[in-house]
C-alpha cells in the first residue's frame, strides 16, 4: 500500500500555501563600517609680524570623512620677557581657517581660530567640547624660559551626529578633493607682550572617518552601505555687523537650511568681549518670522549656559562661559546636553525667512555683533531624510 503523501513542513493548516518570510531588515551603516584615522600633514613655521598662509591640506580619501583635528604647538626657548597673551589667544595663532567642498565652496568658515573654538565649544560634538579642558591644552605666561609656549587642538566638525554617522561626507575620489586652508596669525595677534624670541609653530592635522562597510554582518545580515541621508551637509557660517549702542533691530542675512545652532557674540569698539558681555541686550529678543520664540533675560541665559553645557567655571576660563557669547542651540531634543539630538528640533529657514535680533545695546559707540550660524542642508532638500522619513 502506497504511503500517504506528507505535507511540506511549512504548509499551513488546511492546505494553505506557506506564509512568505518577512524580509531581513538592513542593519545600520556603522555596524558594517569601522572608524579610521590618519595623519599626513605636518608643517612648522616661525611666527612673524605678518600672517602666513600654510599649504592647503587636501583630505586623504578615507571612505566617509567625519571630522578632523588641528593640533597647534607653539614652542619658545630662552625667553626672559614677561610674556602675556591676547584675550582670544591662544586660538589667534590661527588667523583664518576654512573647510571647502570639492568645488571650493566653503562648508565651514572662513573663521578665525577663536570662532572655530566657539563653534566647537557650543556645537555639541563630543563629551567634552571645551578645548581648554583638554588634557593636552597648555598656555605658559611670564618670564620663564618657555614663556609664550602653548598647545591646543581644535576640531573641524563635519559629521553632525556620531551615533549613526549622519553628515559624514563621501570621500573616495582622489581627483575631487575636500580642502582645509589655514593661515597663521601675526605675532601681535597672539601676544600682548611677545616672548624674547618668536615661537616655532608646528601644525598637524588628524583626519577621522569611516571605512567602506562590509556588505553583511558576522551572521550574514545585510548592512547599509552608506550613512543615513547621504549627501546631507552641515555648514558653519559667520555674519558680522556693526551696530551702535542703543536700540538693536537687526535682520540677519538670508540663507536656506535647517538651523542647528546660532551663537551671538558682542564686542565693543575696541574688540573687547568683556565689555561686550556687559553691553549685551537685556532682555534679548530673537524674532522668527512674526513670532517671538526668544525673549530672554541675560542672567537667565547665562544660567542656561551652565545648565545645558555644564560650563560653570569662571568666564573665559576652562570650563566656563565666554565673555560676550550667547549660544542658542536647536539640538537639545533628545538628551540633556546639546548634541544629544533627534534632529526633530531644528529650525527651518528659507531665503525668504525673516530672522531678527532685537534689544538694547549698552555702552557707547559702535559695537561688533558676530553671529555664527550652524545649519544643515538635508539630502534632496527633504528634512524627513534627517529623521528616518518621519
Amino acid at each position: 500500500m502506497a504511503g500517504a503523501a506528507t505535507a511540506p513542513a511549512n504548509m499551513q493548516k488546511g492546505g494553505a500555501q506557506p506564509a512568505a518570510q518577512a524580509p531581513v531588515a538592513t542593519r545600520p551603516f556603522i555596524v558594517g563600517s569601522r572608524q579610521v584615522d590618519k595623519s599626513t600633514y605636518d608643517v612648522t613655521k616661525t611666527l612673524i609680524a605678518g600672517t602666513q598662509r600654510l599649504d592647503t591640506y587636501e583630505l586623504d580619501t578615507d571612505g566617509y570623512t567625519s571630522h578632523m583635528y588641528i593640533l597647534v604647538e607653539a614652542t619658545t626657548a630662552g625667553n626672559s620677557a614677561a610674556t602675556a597673551f591676547q584675550p582670544d589667544s591662544p586660538f589667534t595663532l590661527i588667523n583664518t581657517v576654512q573647510f571647502s567642498d570639492t568645488s571650493n565652496k566653503a562648508i565651514i568658515g572662513p573663521f578665525s581660530g577663536h570662532d572655530l573654538y566657539i563653534a566647537c565649544k557650543y556645537g555639541g560634538y563630543s563629551f567634552v567640547d571645551d578645548a581648554k579642558m583638554s588634557p593636552i591644552y597648555s598656555l605658559t605666561t611670564g618670564t620663564g624660559a618657555t614663556g609664550g609656549s602653548t598647545t591646543f587642538a581644535l576640531r573641524v566638525p563635519i559629521e553632525i551626529v556620531h551615533r549613526d554617522a549622519l553628515g559624514a561626507l563621501l570621500n573616495k575620489s582622489a581627483s575631487a578633493v575636500y580642502k582645509l586652508d589655514i593661515t597663521l596669525g601675526a605675532i601681535a595677534d597672539v601676544y600682548s607682550t611677545a616672548p624674547t624670541t618668536a615661537p616655532s609653530v608646528r601644525v598637524r592635522i588628524q583626519q577621522f572617518g569611516w571605512m567602506d562597510p562590509n556588505p553583511a554582518d558576522i551572521r550574514g545580515n545585510p548592512t547599509a552601505q552608506n550613512p543615513p541621508a547621504l549627501n546631507t551637509v552641515q555648514f558653519w557660517d559667520k555674519q558680522s555687523f556693526t551696530v551702535n549702542a542703543g536700540a538693536l533691530n537687526l535682520k540677519l542675512s538670508t540663507f536656506s537650511g535647517m538651523v542647528r545652532n546660532v551663537i551671538f557674540e558682542l564686542r565693543d569698539s575696541t574688540g573687547s568681549r568683556f565689555q561686550g558681555d556687559s553691553d549685551f541686550p537685556d532682555p534679548f529678543t530673537f524674532q522668527y518670522e512674526t513670532s517671538l520664540p526668544v525673549q530672554r533675560i541675560r542672567a537667565v541665559w547665562r544660567h542656561l549656559i551652565g545648565e545645558q553645557f555644564g560650563y560653570t567655571g569662571a568666564a573665559d576660563a576652562a570650563g566656563g562661559r565666554d565673555w560676550g557669547t550667547y549660544p542658542l542651540p536647536y539640538n537639545t531634543d533628545f538628551g540633556l546636553k546639546p548634541g544629544a539630538e533627534s534632529r526633530f528640533g531644528y529650525l527651518p529657514v528659507s531665503s525668504a525667512t525673516s530672522l531678527m535680533a532685537k534689544g538694547s545695546i549698552g555702552g557707547v559707540n559702535a559695537h561688533s555683533l558676530n553671529v555664527l550660524i550652524n545649519y544643515v542642508n538635508p539630502a534632496s532638500g527633504d528634512p524627513r531624510a534627517l529623521t528616518g522619513g518621519r
